[in-house]
């Protein structure tokens, strides 16, 4: 199957892949006629040269003079466009051809031009269909050193090729199964099977079913010869049901033909024969002479093996007469010794001894011719062996001059090199020391530029809260002095609880902010989330500011809805809302409004606190939200001072609660302040 291997892997590669051979080559006959009917100027073109080079693969061991006609065709075509692939394609084919014809030597020279022109335009896949071509025509030709070589020049080509394509690792799959085939002839069968597993590991890799069956049936031959009877069958039936798939007859009816052997040497005779039935029906419809030959004589052989001489006699006949119409000395070997032993079971002494001397006469002409092919393939790996050693031996030279320099300065240089060791030791340890106290020294830096800025914060913070604190306290105390003295009446004193009692409001606001921004910075703003409802934390916000709003003539719109369960810390998130209405109510004008919205998401609930207020920069905006703590605070529309402590608090306590915060604003069309808590 050696030839026929490489021409049906040619074919896999170009054309395309799972469907019956017999339709591929109606199809491509099809496309042709259409083609020619175009005038010859448009037959110029890359796609039906491409067309017909896969018609002339399709019509190999077909019809010779197509082969022959189209691959000259297209030689003229891409000579003419200067279309270099379909020429060295046309060349291939061409090469094909002669060799078929048993013109050698010509189809060599066809495949050493294709070979030339892959290699000018660096066609990497193209250089090794070549050397697979070498290969092959060279094995027919007698030369196995020859083809040994070019398959060995195929690999090492490939080797150091990185990042093949899938087509050319099917090519270097190709070199490995002929090289492993040619091998197998030689009856090197070890060797021959460690290069079929190559090419079925590469199959695997490119997960090409046509070849992995081919390649398993192949290896399942060579295993019959090995007596690796087990796994040779567990292969050949791996291969069959691709084969029937792919509909490739000739090869199912090969692998059927191997599977008969295996059962054979097996000596399950019924099994045997059954299988061999179902090839040689096949082997009727497809033309492989060579191959039913060899067929008939191991049906002969099965026949003999169950005690039914005449069937045996006839089988064996038909196969000698095949096997001397193809003037195969190896088939014709194989017939004798089969004729041989059946008639010296049947007693038939006249017949055995000339069948006996036919198969020795033939057998020592083989034995000899083999000899001599198996010396010359190692011949062929010994010289491309010694080629690549001899390259290692003129640099193994170059290097040896400068030995003798290297010998005599190799003291001093240890020398140095000890010292300068211990030197760069002991430099590396100092660096390393310098290197720790740099980072100590950086650390120390940071911290201290930490505690400066926290520091520095803290004074601000308790100067605000100093001055925004003692006015409102002091008013407080003085009134009351001026009661105690009675400097003032009760009445007089009653005119100004309104006022006091706002200022005693906002003290207890600022002061329960600065608890739960100190308690924060101490020991962290713990969270113990529940399940709490905003509608009617919003309400009780509403409720507990409802007097400093009304006195700006602002409304507040609560539109959460019902049950907008979410888990989060109640008083954080009490705390939230307070502290941004109470920032809505300070920059909204009198007859303001300020609205409340709960929006449902997939996890969260988004609260909206929109207010139609004086707004605020962009610039203001990421400053509040930045991650540094700020304390800066502007005046509100009626002069309402605050802190700046509890947006600084709404961030922080939002984050607590795997929640998010963000602001959208526009100057004089208020403010939107966005947050979201988890449902869960």
């Amino acid at each position: 199957m050696n030839l026929r291997l490489i021409i049906f892997f040619l074919f896999f590669l170009i054309t395309v892949s799972g469907h019956c051979q017999r339709k591929q080559l109606d199809s491509l006959s099809q496309a042709v006629k259409a083609y020619n009917q175009l005038p010859s100027e448009k037959q110029k073109d890359t796609s039906y040269i491409n067309l017909i080079n896969k018609y002339v693969l399709a019509n190999y061991y077909v019809s010779n003079d197509t082969v022959s006609h189209y691959a000259n065709k297209s030689l003229k075509l891409s000579r003419e466009i200067k279309y270099i692939k379909g020429e060295i394609e046309s060349l291939i084919n061409l090469g094909f051809y002669e060799s078929e014809s048993g013109n050698y030597d010509k189809g060599i020279s066809y495949i050493e031009k294709a070979f030339s022109h892959a290699k000018r335009i660096n066609s990497f896949k193209h250089m090794l269909l070549c050397y697979s071509n070498f290969a092959t025509i060279y094995d027919y030709a007698g030369n196995i050193k020859k083809s040994v070589e070019s398959s060995l020049k195929a690999i090492r080509l490939a080797e150091d090729r990185p990042n093949k394509t899938r087509d050319e690792l099917l090519y270097l799959s190709l070199v490995y199964e002929n090289l492993g085939l040619t091998y197998g002839m030689q009856r090197e069968y070890d060797k021959a099977l460690d290069f079929l597993i190559k090419a079925k590991e590469i199959n695997e890799k490119t997960d090409s079913k046509l070849a992995q069956a081919q390649t398993l049936s192949n290896i399942a031959s060579f295993q019959l010869k090995v007596n690796e009877f087990e796994k040779g069958m567990e292969n050949v039936e791996k291969s069959i049901p691709m084969f029937i798939e792919l509909g490739y007859k000739d090869w199912l009816a090969f692998a059927y033909k191997v599977k008969g052997e295996l059962f054979v040497e097996m000596n399950e005779y019924e099994k045997a024969l059954d299988i061999f039935m179902q090839s040689l029906l096949i082997y009727e419809k497809v033309e492989d002479k060579r191959e039913k030959t060899s067929l008939l004589n191991d049906i002969a052989k099965t026949y003999c093996g169950m005690q039914e001489f005449d069937l045996a006699k006839s089988y064996a006949d038909d196969a000698m007469e095949l096997a001397k119409e193809l003037n195969s000395f190896e088939d014709i070997k194989e017939c004798s010794k089969t004729l041989y032993l059946i008639a010296k079971k049947t007693l038939d002494y006249e017949n055995a001894l000339v069948f006996h001397e036919l198969f020795k006469n033939y057998n020592d002409s083989i034995f000899n011719h083999e000899n001599t092919k198996s010396v010359a393939a190692h011949e062929a790996q010994m010289s491309f062996i010694a080629m690549e050693n001899q390259l290692k031996l003129d640099s193994h030279k170059q290097l040896s001059k400068q030995r003798l320099f290297i010998y005599l300065s190799t003291g001093g240089v240890i020398i140095l090199l000890t010292i300068l060791f211990f030197t760069q030791r002991s430099r590396k340890v100092e660096r390393k020391l310098n290197g720790l106290l740099a980072n100590k020294n950086h650390d120390l830096k940071k911290r201290e530029q930490e505690l400066q800025e926290l520091n520095e914060t803290k004074n601000k913070f308790f100067s605000i809260i100093a001055h925004d604190l003692r006015a409102p306290i002091g008013s407080l105390n003085s009134l009351i002095d001026l009661l105690k003295d009675n400097q003032i009446s009760a009445k007089d004193f009653m005119q100004f609880a309104p006022k006091l009692s706002e200022q005693v409001k906002s003290i207890s606001f600022t002061l329960n902010n600065l608890l739960v921004w100190g308690q924060a910075q101490m020991k962290g703003a713990n969270s113990r989330p529940s399940k709490i409802d905003l509608q009617l934390i919003c309400a009780d916000t509403i409720n507990l500011l409802k007097e400093l709003a009304s006195k700006k003539k602002i409304l507040i719109k609560n539109i959460i809805p019902d049950k907008a369960i979410v888990f989060a810390d109640h008083d954080h998130v009490n705390l939230v809302f307070r502290n941004i209405i109470n920032n809505a109510i300070k920059f909204t004008p009198e007859t303001g409004l300020i609205e409340i919205y709960g929006t449902e998401l997939e996890k969260h609930w988004k609260v909206e606190i929109r207010d139609s207020g004086i707004g605020m920069s962009q610039k203001a905006i990421d400053t509040i939200l930045s991650d540094k703590t700020q304390f800066d605070s502007t005046y509100g529309t009626n002069n309402e001072k605050g802190t700046g402590l509890g947006l600084n608090l709404c961030k922080e306590m939002i984050k607590k609660n795997h929640g998010k915060l963000w602001i959208k604003s526009e100057i004089g069309k208020g403010t939107s302040f966005f947050f979201t808590l988890p449902k869960k």
